[in-house]
C-alpha cells in the first residue's frame, strides 16, 4: 500500500498546535493561524468532553455495582490523591492570582465554545468576593443538558441526600466531586472551603462559584452542610488571612 504521508506531513502531525500557530504569526500567515487557532479549540474540545464523560460512566459503573455510598468513598480518594496539594497552593496563593486562575480554569473548561451546547461563565466582583456564573457549566452541567442522564446512556444520580450531593436526590454522580474539590476536603485540610458553590437546581439553571477576598467573609452555610463550624481565624500554613 502506499504512503499516505510524507515524513514532513508526519513530523508536523506531532507537533504542538500552539507552536505552529506562533510560527505562522511570526511569519506573517495570519489567516493560517487563524485555522490553527480554530484547529486547536475542536482538538482541546474533544479531549475534554471524552473525559468528563468517561469520569461520569466510571461512576456510574461504581454506583451500579457496588452502591452510590461507594460513589463518595471513590471521589474521596480520588480527591485526596489528586487535589490535596493543589488546594494547599490555592489556599497559600496571592488571592488575586487565584481569580484570574479560575477564571483561566472556567475558559478551558468551556472549551473555546466548541462542542454541543458549550460552557459559558460571567465574572462579576464585589467588595468581599468574586462571583462565577456558569450558564451551563463545561463539563458536568453540559452532560445533564443534552440528556446524558436520561436513556440510552442513563449516567448514575444519587437515589438519596448525602453531604457530597449538596443534600439533594437525584443530584449527578459527576457534579458530586464539586463537593469534595471545592468545599468538604478543604474544609479538613485548611480550614476553608476554595470556591464554595451554589449548584444548580435543574439542567436549565446555573451554576455559581464565589471565591472570597478574605476567607473569613465565607458564609457560616458552606461550612453547616457538612456539620463544620466556622473558624473564626482559620490556622492555615501561610494562609493569606495571616497576611
Amino acid at each position: 500500500m502506499d504512503r499516505w504521508f510524507s515524513e514532513e506531513q508526519l513530523r508536523e502531525m506531532s507537533r504542538p498546535t500552539m507552536d505552529r500557530v506562533i510560527e505562522k504569526i511570526q511569519t506573517g500567515e495570519y489567516d493560517e493561524a487563524i485555522h490553527l487557532c480554530d484547529d486547536m479549540k475542536s482538538e482541546w474540545g474533544f479531549l475534554h468532553d471524552l473525559m468528563v464523560e468517561s469520569l461520569a460512566a466510571l461512576l456510574t459503573y461504581i454506583g451500579d455495582m457496588h452502591g452510590e455510598e461507594e460513589v463518595g468513598t471513590a471521589l474521596r480518594f480520588m480527591t485526596e490523591k489528586a487535589w490535596k496539594d493543589s488546594a494547599y497552593k490555592i489556599a497559600t496563593r496571592d488571592p488575586r492570582k487565584v481569580a484570574m486562575a479560575l477564571a483561566a480554569t472556567w475558559r478551558a473548561h468551556s472549551t473555546g465554545g466548541v462542542g454541543p451546547m458549550p460552557g459559558e461563565f460571567t465574572v462579576e466582583e464585589d467588595a468581599e468576593k468574586f462571583t462565577y456564573t456558569m450558564n451551563p457549566c463545561g463539563s458536568g452541567q453540559r452532560l445533564w443538558r443534552r440528556g446524558f442522564y436520561d436513556p440510552p446512556k442513563s449516567y448514575g444520580m444519587t437515589s438519596k441526600s448525602y453531604d457530597w450531593s449538596f443534600h439533594r436526590e437525584n443530584f449527578p454522580y459527576y457534579c458530586a466531586h464539586c463537593t469534595f474539590m471545592n468545599e468538604s476536603m478543604p474544609i479538613e485540610w485548611v480550614g476553608t472551603p476554595l470556591y464554595p458553590l451554589d449548584p444548580p437546581l435543574s439542567p436549565d439553571g446555573q451554576c455559581t462559584w464565589y471565591f472570597y477576598k478574605d476567607p473569613r467573609d465565607i458564609p457560616d452555610r458552606f461550612y453547616a452542610r457538612y456539620d463544620k463550624s466556622k473558624n473564626p481565624e482559620p490556622e492555615v500554613k501561610g494562609n493569606r488571612t495571616k497576611s
